[in-house]
């Protein structure tokens, strides 16, 4: 509990500086998230919906809907009533009507409440988040004349404040993840909310060809991604409606990624050798060479500010997974060992995830580029294969065959336990991350 206190201290301090210095307070509050897969995490509980008068038939689903959300979060332990003395029955929402105690000994870190007040639509609705061991208010806020179709944003939105409160970032609510679900004998992508809400189908090749490896432009406004035709290898690319369908200099076209300038590179099999290359802004016709040797190199990927790209090569042996600095054009190995593929540079440019086969299958490993580390980060049965930062650099969503056909799933850099991201039926694979700014 030390240690929990600690925390919840070190965020209250923070929240506190935030109105001399929001930057300031982000840099700070991500130095105290908790290290390590195992270790302890806040315990959180929900009591029952209060109403001041008719209780809406949906205010249980708000509470569902904010339950599910905080089970995303890898610091958070989600207690149910049976956990505490007597429930978590509350005389009322607000502290003075609280006996903190029976929450105390349950060693309940934090409390949520929600009350429903008559307004427009289901009503207003207050929802409040209490510290127990100091009774104090974290966080309240007054959502107004709410239907129940904005029911999941109002979830979104106060659980993203809460854990900006905690950790001082909160963009996970706001991304979504392209990916690849089979459609008959082909592949289409799909969107999805990282917290599994509002999927949606970009593409719609069925039988025609397999769309792969999408990867989002850094405005939110385009996929790009590998089209496998009967014959070739295209680049296709979608901004909303049908997908536009590029025929590059090449018969393979892999892993095309955007670059935070608006252009894209990609792996192109040129005079019998695999390199990484710009395209010009027509995306039909080459611009420059990033990375051009006699190995093959594949799977560029860069940091927001362009600077960095990490790629796959197998100019040592096996692949391995390399940072180059496009200013000065140096190139440092990340990966250590073994056999690496898929990298994924965090928007920060501090750590590249990447799979690595690893008792008997693959998991996800993150490099640090301060301290010229890596660390496994996905643990379990099965292979997990294709890592993605999230645009807070913190979590990393990946596909995974630990239960049987392979799904996507969330954990974080520093390898709490996963989470499954609901994509219905099927298989769903190579998710890819959008920047917060991803359009719909």
């Amino acid at each position: 509990m030390t240690v929990l206190r600690s925390v919840l201290f070190c965020a209250l301090a923070a929240l506190c500086s935030m109105a001399l210095s929001e930057n300031a307070t982000a840099q700070d509050t991500l130095a105290l998230e908790i290290q390590g897969p195992g270790q302890a995490r806040m315990n959180i509980v929900q009591s029952k919906p209060f109403a001041d008068g008719n209780m809406p038939a949906d205010a249980q689903y708000l509470n569902e809907l904010i339950r599910k959300n905080l089970a995303f979060m890898p610091f958070l332990k989600v207690m149910s009533d049976t956990d505490i003395l007597g429930g978590a029955t509350l005389p009322g929402p607000k502290a003075e009507q609280i006996d903190f105690k029976p929450f105390s000994l349950a060693k309940v870190d934090l409390l949520v409440t929600s009350v429903w007040k008559p307004g427009k639509g289901l009503g207003d609705v207050e929802l409040r988040a209490f510290e127990v061991y100091s009774q104090k208010l974290l966080l309240g806020k007054v959502y107004s004349g709410v239907t129940r179709d904005q029911l999941p944003e109002v979830a979104d939105r106060f659980c993203m404040e809460l854990m900006a409160l905690l950790t001082g970032q909160g963009t996970i609510f706001k991304a979504k993840l392209a990916f690849v679900k089979p459609s008959g004998k082909g592949k289409d992508i799909w969107t999805v909310g990282a917290m599994g809400r509002d999927m949606a189908q970009v593409t719609r090749y069925g039988d025609l060809g397999m769309a792969i490896s999408p990867a989002w432009s850094w405005d939110g406004g385009r996929i790009c991604f590998t089209l496998i035709g009967s014959t070739s290898h295209y680049l296709g690319i979608s901004s909303g409606g049908k997908a536009s369908v590029y025929t590059l200099p090449s018969s393979t076209v892999i892993s095309p990624h955007f670059m935070p300038s608006g252009t894209v590179a990609v792996a192109l099999s040129i005079r019998q050798n695999t390199d990484i290359y710009t395209l010009d802004s027509s995306f039909k016709n080459i611009a420059s060479p990033l990375v051009t040797d006699s190995s093959i190199d594949v799977s560029p990927t860069f940091d927001q500010s362009g600077n960095l790209m990490a790629f796959v090569s197998d100019r040592l042996g096996n692949p391995n997974v390399f940072i180059k600095d496009l200013s000065s054009g140096s190139v440092r190995r990340a990966s250590k060992s073994g056999y690496n593929t898929n990298p994924s540079m965090s928007p920060d440019g501090k750590y590249v995830a990447y799979s690595k086969q690893a008792g008997g299958g693959h998991r996800i490993f993150v490099y640090e580029l301060a301290t010229d580390t890596e660390k496994q980060v996905s643990f379990g049965g099965g292979s997990d294969e294709n890592p993605s930062f999230a645009p807070d650099s913190y979590f990393i969503a990946f596909s995974s065959s630990r239960a049987g056909g392979r799904k996507l799933y969330l954990t974080t850099r520093n390898g709490d336990g996963a989470v499954q991201i609901p994509t219905g039926d099927g298989e769903a694979l190579m998710p890819a991350f959008s920047p917060v700014a991803a359009k719909d």
